[in-house]
């Protein structure tokens, strides 16, 4: 077997200060050109932004609710009969927990449409 010769110190030490060195001359230039920017000017939203509402996002929360609840139905419906009682508890606290979340949305008058 044939024996690697050792890397010399003197290089690996020459890497290392290059690296440091680079990076240095790299957040100076990124500072410099910061600094030499002129101020950005106000950027206004298109008209078709600001007529947006905010109570789209909550029927997609919803939605997105009930869209994990049949992900994780699926697996749990194909080793249903291998795991049993405890499989079918523990779908059971899953979709009273989901229950609870849609019963607050509609409750706070989240399901409204204004």
């Amino acid at each position: 077997m044939e024996r690697m010769a050792a890397q010399s110190p003197v290089l690996g030490d020459f890497g290392f200060v290059a690296l440091v060195l680079v990076m240095a001359v790299g957040l100076a230039l990124l500072a410099a050109a910061a600094f030499a920017r002129a101020p950005a000017r106000t950027v206004r939203a298109p008209p078709a932004w600001a007529q947006f509402r905010f109570g789209y996002a909550v029927y997609a929360l919803i939605f997105l609710a009930f869209d994990m609840e049949m992900i994780f139905m699926y697996p749990w419906a194909v080793v249903f009969a291998d795991i049993g009682v405890s499989a079918f508890l523990d779908m059971l606290v899953f979709i009273v927990l989901l229950s609870a979340g849609i019963a607050y949305a509609w409750g706070m008058g989240g399901l409204r449409w204004e």
